[in-house]
């Protein structure tokens, strides 16, 4: 019976989701090296959209957040990650305008083994994080 629920809810909002032009992932995201070595943040934060200015976030009303993207936790809401604050990482994707995404709060990773090159604030070959960002970043396991 559980199973079901979870299908029917998956294909509910998957669904939705299609309806509206958004891609949407059930899979584990390709930055993780290893799910059970992470941990999480409490039950998530909500998010401080006007703090996503940045152009590859998107215009005001459409701002996207990847999952993995680098952020913090200022007076308790998700911001990008500048190298003043620990550093998160988004566990989902975000988007400002989708009702179906969470209004209480995303989910947020602490600590954990993830493949650097992966996460979608790196740059460079090889592809790593900014290093204010990445020393912020010292209870992660980069591979």
């Amino acid at each position: 019976m559980k199973k079901t629920f979870l299908i029917m809810t998956a294909l509910l909002i998957g669904g939705a989701a299609a309806i509206r032009g958004e891609k949407r992932s059930l899979s584990m995201p390709q930055w993780i090296a290893d799910y059970s070595s992470l941990d999480l943040h409490g039950a998530g934060a909500p998010i401080n959209w006007a703090a996503f200015t940045d152009a590859k976030f998107g215009t005001a009303g459409r701002r996207f957040v990847p999952s993995g993207t680098t952020v913090s936790l200022v007076a308790g809401k998700i911001v990008p990650a500048d190298g003043t604050a620990d550093t998160l990482l988004m566990m989902s994707d975000a988007r400002e305008d989708s009702p179906a995404d969470s209004i209480s709060g995303y989910g947020l990773v602490t600590a954990g083994n993830v493949y650097e090159a992966q996460l979608p604030d790196s740059t460079g070959a090889p592809a790593v994080l900014a290093t204010p960002v990445r020393t912020k970043a010292a209870r992660f396991y980069f591979q």
